[in-house]
């Protein structure tokens, strides 16, 4: 059927997602502040996730602080830290149902090992039939 120019039919195209955000805590200055370390961490987490990796954004803040955007195929994933804090914000969401962005996050507590972390998941979009993501 047809909305105005956008053709509309469900099962041609599904529309749904994960969404994986949250914070990781007690995390070491130094760690929070390499650049290289985090971004190796980033395409490792995404090699793993089964995401297909477009490009990699960096930002280093002074005095301190990283911003990372990973750029896929499947959508994005994201690191900012505050190494004054020990602390880290991350978010990554891909759509479909061929990778798995909590991967990505679990790289980073596999690698950083945080004190502690708190990790929301939210799937996103029309999950009438993948309901087992």
């Amino acid at each position: 059927m047809w909305d105005g120019e956008v053709y509309m039919k469900e099962e041609i195209h599904e529309f749904y997602g994960v969404h994986v955000f949250g914070e990781m805590y007690g995390l070491t200055f130094s760690d929070l502040n390499d650049l290289k370390k985090l971004e190796k961490i980033l395409r490792e987490g995404i090699k793993k996730s089964g995401a297909t990796l477009c490009s990699v954004q960096s930002k280093r803040f002074t005095p301190s602080g990283v911003t990372l955007l990973g750029l896929l195929s499947e959508s994005h994933a994201s690191l900012h830290t505050y190494p004054d804090f020990g602390s880290l914000f991350f978010d990554a969401f891909t759509c479909g149902s061929t990778c798995d962005p909590r991967k990505i996050a679990d790289e980073f507590i596999r690698l950083l090992k945080p004190k502690s972390h708190s990790l929301k998941v939210i799937k996103r979009g029309n999950y009438k039939n993948n309901k087992e993501l």
